[in-house]
């Protein structure tokens, strides 16, 4: 008999489903500032606005304590990730649809479950490796590959699912040391912004007052999405709220039509649903292995 859901499993479930939301925002606020501005400036937006926006958040008698880490080198190199993720999604969003590049990005949770046995010593289920299967030939029905420009774009989010894959890899390697979550939230926000901020300089373009307010809704929008998945994880298990993440394949999908008049073909909305019923299976699967 499944356990009921507790007011605290319910309040993870609708910070993370919202934190999803936002994260799909984040994404097509980005796509606008690419038409104008450098990669650099736009991932530089994301990191130096959301990390004064995250110490705000952070009540002042925490503030002291966030930075203090026993696993310095490991939350640097693990604070690059993301910044690849970024670079790689800011160029696929710029050449791709919203939903087409959203997917093949969530393809990195199932090669998480394909690394997991070699990187971190888990045990891999026959079960699992079947969500695993679903989930390449859901991105390989958005991806196309061979069919033309769609196949070649989709190298740029095939990029950050890779970086994104290491990502989860190593934020899993830290929680496992004792690291708590906010401290590697901040080193990664402080990492990404002390390396991104030469770049952006000396790619910087001309920024214009609308431009302006788009990247600082950019920071701002991006430092909230982290925020409420720092906030969904200290309320729910991680198997329970796994599935909820993928809200942001049907975001993305949604802002797309809405603001950029791109409606998904077939293809894409097979892909959609292929990727999240795998990724809902995966869940579900660990849940019950927890």
């Amino acid at each position: 008999m499944p356990s009921p859901v507790t007011p605290d499993t319910l309040r993870g479930i609708v910070l993370v489903t919202l934190s999803a939301t936002v994260f799909a925002a984040v994404d097509a606020l980005s796509k606008v500032l690419a038409d104008t501005q450098s990669v650099w400036q736009v991932v530089w937006a994301r990191y130096a606005i959301a990390l004064p926006l995250i110490l705000l958040l952070t009540p002042a008698r925490e503030r002291g304590s966030l930075f203090r880490t026993a696993s310095l080198r490991q939350q640097i190199l693990r604070g690059i990730m993301p910044i690849g993720v970024s670079v790689s999604m800011v160029l696929g969003v710029h050449y791709l649809p919203l939903a087409e590049a959203t997917v093949i990005l969530f393809s990195s949770p199932f090669a998480v479950v394909a690394l997991a046995g070699p990187l971190l010593g888990e045990k891999v289920r026959p079960a699992s490796w079947a969500g695993v299967i679903v989930g390449f030939a859901a991105v390989l029905l958005v991806a196309r590959p061979g069919l033309g420009h769609v196949s070649y774009y989709a190298l740029f989010p095939l990029m950050g699912a890779a970086f994104y894959t290491f990502y989860q890899i190593m934020t899993r390697g830290l929680a496992n040391r004792g690291e708590r979550p906010r401290t590697t939230l901040v080193w990664t926000l402080a990492t990404g912004t002390a390396v991104v901020t030469p770049l952006a300089i000396l790619t910087w373009q001309p920024v214009s007052a609308t431009a302006w307010a788009f990247m600082v809704a950019l920071g701002l929008v991006f430092g909230l999405a982290q925020y409420l998945m720092i906030e969904a994880f200290a309320h729910a298990p991680a198997g329970v709220l796994a599935p909820f993440a993928y809200v942001q394949i049907v975001a993305a999908t949604a802002i797309g039509v809405v603001f950029f008049d791109t409606v998904p073909d077939t293809w894409t909305i097979l892909g959609v649903v292929m990727i999240v019923a795998a990724g809902a299976w995966l869940a579900q699967l660990q849940r019950r292995r927890a």
